[in-house]
């Protein structure tokens, strides 16, 4: 299963969820907008390994994200972006540990 699909039968599942999935639902139909303006621009399928580069470059933007929440003392902004960079790394490669 590739990752457009993994990402899909993911979405699917948080839908049936109900309310327990809404945070996982909405960081999901979020990734697979990026995805699908990268498709349109590139006008062709996207593979897997520039999915992983739009996955990274969103988890990216929600950790800049994050500093900025935590510097303003917004905690519920900063729960919400944890979360949300907990589900995208869920998608990323393992890192090797030293």
């Amino acid at each position: 299963m590739n990752l457009n699909e993994r990402l899909t039968e993911d979405m699917k599942a948080a839908l049936k969820a109900g309310p327990a999935g809404k945070l996982r639902l909405e960081t999901i139909r979020f990734l697979r907008a990026a995805i699908k303006n990268a498709e349109i621009e590139k006008h062709a399928p996207l593979s897997d390994d520039e999915i992983l580069g739009i996955i990274t470059k969103q988890v990216k933007q929600l950790r800049e994200s994050l500093a900025d929440f935590q510097r303003s003392n917004r905690q519920d902004l900063v729960e919400k972006t944890e979360a949300e960079i907990a589900i995208l790394s869920e998608y990323l490669p393992k890192q090797l540990s030293a």
